[in-house]
């Protein structure tokens, strides 16, 4: 059995200096999640290589019990994951082994359990006799189905919040916050997935009303939106309205240091909703807790040496998957992340994790975490202890304004390859694939 939670007391890595220069709670602090009845840790178990880059279920399991212990009540999962291979429905299928076993233990109640986790556009995970990875934009029978199959798979009972995963329009996602429509050959050029429909008020419609009845159902008790931009959350939250459906809690988009797109006109349509943000990338895929400068700063993937190594490490392992964390634009921005967080006396890894938390986009919100290793469980969880300084804040934004958004292009992506910075994590490309 996992042992028994009592204070949520952190231990990590301590500096001289982090205790003079930035406050360090003992204990996590919880927030009433947005809009709803859900009182939640400021960081969320984010789940997605466990299945890929964990290739051993116990590995999820001794995270999932640590985070369980450090206080943690929320995690975050997708019909989906895991990625960059095994796709689909492994993930979801390890966290309800997990559950079932710290339930019956006694460990674990379902209540004090907050589990969020998404259906997808493209069908990859749903397990469906007819209509497994097939596009499909939200219909009912669809989205019935795959919620159904996630409440089997983790043997949980309902799902407190169901996300879609991404828009099923022909909209741009990812590496870009540029807008660029379907052509008239159905191609578009910033999107690295298949589309469905045009964003037409019956397609919002049609998605509204397959969340409605899930609600209807009893299969859920909140919903959210992920990977979207202002059109899409105004369209949604408007069909909301008019047909009656609760409005969508959170919003999980790609959020860190390197990119800070969402807080443009994202956010001020889901703030004017009373959408809190549920961002991932916090780390940007690991790049930013300094592991990739192992000449200059091989402190910190020394930490994971021996579980971890550099070569298992996610830009190692498979350059191609999510590439925009790595470009020489980023690489050069985290740099300076990293020597601004050694002279405050804490990791990088705490002052990205902090810095996410700290934003005013995600006040009542939460911040997930993606982990590998139970010591980095303790790192990310101890990052939420941090209460960083105006001075620090301030810091981070000269960063920002020098190297503005360099995870993402706005125009050519060969262009935003191609400029000056530092080499990416991985000397070898693969051919590149964002989902």
């Amino acid at each position: 059995a996992v042992p028994s939670r009592s204070r949520a007391h952190v231990v990590t890595d301590r500096h001289s200096a982090a205790m003079t220069t930035v406050k360090r709670n003992t204990e996590l602090k919880k927030v009433k999640f947005g809009t709803t009845d859900m009182t939640v840790t400021q960081v969320c178990a984010g789940t997605m290589t466990w299945g890929s880059y964990n290739a051993d279920e116990t590995q999820a399991h001794a995270q999932l019990d640590k985070l369980w212990t450090l206080g943690v009540n929320f995690i975050d999962t997708a019909e989906l994951y895991p990625v960059a291979w095994n796709y689909g429905a492994l993930t979801e299928r390890w966290i309800g082994n997990w559950l079932t076993k710290r339930i019956a233990d006694g460990s674990v109640e379902r209540s004090k359990l907050y589990i969020a986790t998404k259906v997808n556009p493209g069908g990859v995970g749903n397990e469906h006799p007819t209509r497994a990875k097939q596009v499909h934009g939200y219909d009912e029978e669809i989205v019935e189905w795959s919620c159904r199959k996630s409440i089997e798979r983790m043997n949980c009972g309902y799902i407190d919040l169901y996300q879609i995963h991404w828009p099923s329009r022909d909209t741009p996602l990812m590496s870009t916050p540029t807008f660029r429509p379907a052509d008239e050959n159905g191609k578009i050029k910033n999107r690295p997935m298949g589309w469905h429909d045009r964003g037409g008020q019956e397609d919002f419609d049609r998605t509204i009303k397959s969340i409605m009845k899930l609600f209807e159902l009893g299969l859920i008790r909140h919903w959210g939106v992920s990977n979207e931009n202002a059109f899409g959350i105004t369209m949604l939250c408007q069909t909301a309205i008019r047909l009656g459906c609760p409005l969508p809690v959170s919003c999980q988009n790609d959020f860190s240091i390197l990119n800070q797109t969402y807080e443009e006109d994202t956010w001020e349509a889901a703030y004017r909703f009373g959408i809190v943000g549920l961002p991932y990338g916090a780390l940007s895929g690991g790049t930013l807790t300094g592991k990739y400068f192992d000449k200059s700063h091989p402190q910190y993937i020394a930490k994971d040496e021996a579980e971890r190594p550099l070569d298992k490490c996610r830009h190692r392992v498979s350059s191609g998957f999510q590439p925009r964390y790595g470009c020489s634009q980023a690489m050069a921005a985290t740099r300076e992340c990293v020597e601004l967080a050694e002279r405050w006396g804490i990791t990088p890894t705490e002052l990205a994790i902090a810095w996410s938390i700290a934003r005013p986009c995600n006040a009542n919100g939460s911040v997930i975490i993606g982990t590998t290793t139970v010591r980095q469980v303790e790192e990310c969880v101890g990052a939420a202890l941090l209460e960083l300084p105006d001075e620090l804040m301030k810091e981070v934004d000269v960063i920002h304004e020098k190297y503005r958004n360099p995870c993402m292009y706005y125009a050519e992506k060969e262009i935003w390859k191609s400029l000056p910075g530092l080499p990416p994590p991985a000397s070898e490309p693969e051919p590149e694939r964002e989902q």
